[in-house]
């Protein structure tokens, strides 16, 4: 099974470089447009169950991409938040004043932490809809640490900058992840999607 993991559309925070974390943001127009791109190549897939992170800029994306799917449902988790990122939270991304509160990274949730509950997550929903694919929607930091997870720290987490709305693809298989491809565009996606299926019939 396929499992399609999705970073949210843009917010206005996003546009000015504000670490959002649990800031409860919501889409601007162009993250509604990024969800609608993100919705016109999903519906092709054979994905019904859409989980979301319950903060609004997550939920949202999840209900455009509904929109576009027929019989799909979504569905609250709370596994999928962003990382909380304590103190940093609303700072803009300006080197001084990240690195003057660097003092407070105790205040954020602890990055193994992290990992272990957004990977805990998507196994959980893995064995629950097993045989089905199944899209999630999450946020950048959430995304990273299973990326960094999954290729043994080569990506994600530190080296990985995620596109609004990017899609990458996990497969479940014998109750391991693996990961397909990651930090996709929807136009990105829909050529990678056209490749494999292509090779899969040579």
């Amino acid at each position: 099974m396929k499992i399609y993991l999705l970073r949210h559309g843009e917010t206005d925070w996003n546009r000015i470089g504000r670490v959002q974390g649990r800031e409860d943001v919501p889409l601007n127009e162009t993250g509604r447009l990024q969800a609608e791109e993100c919705a016109r190549v999903l519906k092709n897939t054979a994905a019904r169950i859409i989980v979301t992170s319950p903060l609004s800029r997550a939920a949202q994306t999840a209900e455009i991409i509904a929109g576009h799917i027929n019989g799909s449902e979504v569905i609250t988790d709370e596994g999928l938040i962003e990382r909380d990122f304590g103190l940093l939270s609303g700072m803009t991304y300006d080197n001084r004043k990240y690195f003057d509160t660097f003092i407070h990274e105790e205040t954020m949730e602890p990055m193994d932490k992290l990992s272990k509950r957004v990977m805990g997550c998507i196994l959980n929903n893995a064995r629950k809809y097993r045989g089905q694919d199944i899209i999630m929607v999450s946020h950048g930091a959430a995304i990273n640490s299973v990326i960094k997870a999954l290729t043994g720290g080569e990506q994600g987490t530190g080296k990985t900058r995620l596109k609004n709305a990017c899609i990458s693809v996990l497969t479940y298989e014998n109750d391991e992840l693996g990961l397909g491809a990651f930090n996709l565009s929807p136009e990105e996606f829909q050529n990678w999607r056209f490749g494999n299926e292509n090779r899969n019939r040579i």
